[in-house]
């Protein structure tokens, strides 16, 4: 027989421990309830910056509340990822996360995030290929002829490179490895202080962001070889994919992603997977992603995104050993 004091403290304890489960579960219920922010680690006005505000549009009426794009540049995105995975897991801040994010950490001996014990994907938004230039004066007009003049210089192709681990550059590591032929980056800081270089001819390719290059290209500034893409781009009907010219290892696509500290509850995640997802289906989304430049991700569930992020970040520390970077 349990004593009457016993009866009492266990009541209390019973009492105690519902109370704690019950506040967060009123909490999940009743999400949201107040402003959602949207942090974009780099500088406003980018591509990334720009999804994310085509983002917070779409799901400002469905969701109730105002969503705010806050932006948190720095150190080739970690100072935002980083405030991201230290915010409250309540479903109120997002990260909207790139390619940066699953290699930084392989740059650096000490990393400060894991992304994939620090976050939870919740959904994929858009992707931004890649297509390989080259000035309209350097003579060449399809990928095999780049490689043949390559062969042909005894110091072989020099190439920009707009930044360590960026897209731009991985795709053109890949590129190397299945053509085994000589290249020089020239370093600049970023895409766009790279393009004067790249039209006067002193610098022979770059594999660019579509959206960036496409205006050159009409202009018949510089010639399309490829495209990073997994289907041709509607914006470039013409230009063959890596895949149609013999080159399918060379894959890496901007990406662009929702993602929450982890121990966001999985009730919250997918209730914001669903409302993206939504928004996502809508004409007036998917024309902003279409003015942007960039290409609406497929409809694919959270799992689907942790898995792609996975499979990015295991493939990177063999092709960053092919490519000589060191970490910092």
């Amino acid at each position: 027989m349990i004593s009457k004091t016993r009866r009492t403290i266990l009541q209390t304890l019973a009492t105690s421990t519902a109370g704690l489960m019950v506040g967060p579960l009123r909490a999940q219920e009743g999400w949201p309830t107040r402003q959602i922010r949207i942090v974009v680690p780099v500088a406003a006005g980018g591509i990334i910056d720009l999804v994310s505000r085509n983002l917070a549009e779409a799901l400002r009426v469905p969701l109730g509340v105002p969503i705010i794009v806050e932006s948190r540049p720095g150190a080739d995105h970690i100072i935002g990822t980083q405030f991201v995975a230290k915010s409250d897991p309540d479903g109120y801040t997002w990260l909207c996360g790139s390619v940066p994010f699953t290699t930084t950490p392989h740059l650096l001996s000490k990393p400060p995030f894991a992304p994939l014990q620090d976050f939870k994907p919740v959904a994929l938004l858009a992707t931004s290929p890649n297509v390989l230039v080259v000035p309209t004066t350097l003579g060449v007009r399809t990928i095999k002829e780049l490689i043949a003049l390559g062969r042909s210089k005894s110091d072989g192709l020099t190439y920009v490179n707009p930044g360590n681990g960026s897209s731009n550059h991985l795709g053109t590591e890949q590129l190397r490895a299945a053509t085994d032929l000589a290249m020089t980056g020239i370093l600049y800081k970023g895409q766009p202080p790279a393009v004067v270089d790249l039209l006067s001819g002193r610098v022979d390719f770059m594999v660019m962001s579509s959206s960036l290059a496409t205006p050159h290209i009409k202009a018949g500034k510089l010639v399309p070889l490829a495209s990073v893409a997994s289907q041709r781009l509607p914006q470039l009907p013409d230009v063959p994919t890596m895949k149609e010219v013999g080159f399918e290892s060379v894959t890496v696509i901007p990406w662009f992603g929702i993602l929450v500290p982890a121990a966001t509850p999985g009730a919250i995640v997918e209730r914001i997977h669903r409302e993206i997802r939504g928004a996502a289906a809508t004409d007036a989304y998917r024309a902003g992603i279409d003015r942007i430049g960039a290409v609406p991700a497929l409809d694919q569930s959270s799992a689907d995104f942790a898995a792609m992020l996975r499979a990015e970040y295991d493939q990177w520390p063999a092709l960053f050993e092919r490519a000589g970077i060191t970490k910092s």
